[in-house]
């Protein structure tokens, strides 16, 4: 069981950019954890999304549930082109920054493929989600040692944006 986190590397934004990346991962640990508070620059709705090892590849697929107060949804989707955590991020109309939280478990592993567990939340989504959990399957037994995260619908992630990512050491 894990019983230590250890800060990798952390990054807030002074202005605006596209995309955050996290390279050169360190294979000593048994998970990662990778803590954002964000916001897109677009006017409507965005998402994150996080491509393993800088591909854009169809290799991620999901099940997630998703709430917004009155109605719920759920359901299952393969064949996507990064890690998208639906219109959940804060956008330009709103004051509020999305809160998230990717597990990548057993990360450094290299005969086995990539389990990733993501929760998230924002209160000033308009016309999108408020809160998502979401599971997903990475289909690549390589180990993970990159992450790069950018808006999915927008132009850049927020000045003030937050990423943090953690390694969590075995007992």
């Amino acid at each position: 069981m894990a019983t230590t986190y250890e800060m990798i590397q952390t990054t807030t934004l002074g202005t605006s950019q596209a995309s955050v990346t996290f390279s050169a991962i360190p294979s000593t640990y048994t998970d990662l954890v990778l803590v954002g508070s964000a916001k897109s620059l677009l006017s409507g709705t965005d998402s994150i999304g996080i491509a393993v090892n800088g591909s854009g590849s169809p290799i991620y697929s999901r099940t997630y549930l998703e709430a917004n107060g009155t109605a719920v949804t759920s359901g299952r989707q393969t064949a996507q082109i990064r890690i998208v955590s639906d219109y959940i991020m804060g956008t330009s109309g709103t004051a509020d920054f999305g809160v998230y939280t990717w597990n990548f478990m057993d990360y450094a592993n290299t005969t086995t493929k990539k389990t990733v567990l993501f929760r998230g939340s924002n209160t000033q989504v308009s016309g999108g989600w408020n809160s998502s959990a979401m599971v997903y399957l990475v289909n690549i037994t390589s180990a993970i040692t990159s992450l790069t995260i950018a808006t999915m619908n927008g132009p850049n992630l927020a000045a003030g944006s937050t990423f943090t990512i953690y390694g969590i050491k075995a007992a």
